[in-house]
């Protein structure tokens, strides 16, 4: 993933520009936005400003290409073992619903709807390369549709990256719960007396 096409911004560009470009794709892509709200785009869009935005991980990114996610994938996975706990406790029956339980099965869940994502994407990207060596112009010049469809193509391959990431936050939250189990009172069977 390249840091500074998700902020659409170029690599000279200024610790003003990226603070104001990030301000306006996150309002873009916030997932709470009906229109254009898109989840994993807003994460793209966060993380790159979270380590464009700091001096120190720019240069870094800058010299070597290469940035640190554990701590920001650390954080994601706290912030939506957060989001369910405060979700779910709302709705349960604390006598009887397990709630470790129920955040685990969920996990796994959205963990095979992501790797089915990633599935289709895969699929996705060797329709377009197809597509892409097809496109052939009838004269010399610069072949736009063709350009079109590798820019597609390398969403796709940023979706694909994204993915990843979320399988890894997934990964994390269940080795998080796997520390934790939910004590249910002991019930007894009431059985007549013979």
């Amino acid at each position: 993933m390249n840091l500074y096409d998700e902020l659409e911004l170029q690599p000279n560009c200024t610790a003003e520009e990226i603070k104001q470009k990030y301000r306006i794709l996150a309002q873009i892509y916030h997932p709470d936005k009906a229109v254009f709200g898109d989840e994993e785009r807003f994460k793209r869009v966060k993380l790159a400003y979270e380590i464009l935005s700091d001096p120190v991980k720019r240069a870094e990114y800058d010299s070597t290409g290469q940035y640190n996610t554990d701590l920001s994938i650390r954080n994601e996975a706290i912030s939506r073992l957060h989001n369910m706990v405060s979700q779910y406790t709302n709705n349960m029956h604390p006598e009887f619903d397990d709630l470790i339980l129920k955040m685990k099965v969920d996990i796994n869940q959205t963990e095979m709807g992501v790797h089915n994502q990633i599935l289709t994407n895969e699929s996705n990207i060797n329709r377009f390369l197809l597509i892409s060596e097809r496109i052939k112009l009838k004269q010399e010049g610069e072949n736009i549709i063709k350009s079109f469809v590798d820019a597609r193509i390398e969403q796709i391959k940023n979706e694909i990256i994204s993915c990843n990431r979320t399988l890894q936050v997934f990964k994390l939250m269940l080795e998080i719960l796997e520390n934790y189990h939910y004590s249910l009172n002991d019930l007894t069977l009431l059985l007549p007396n013979e």
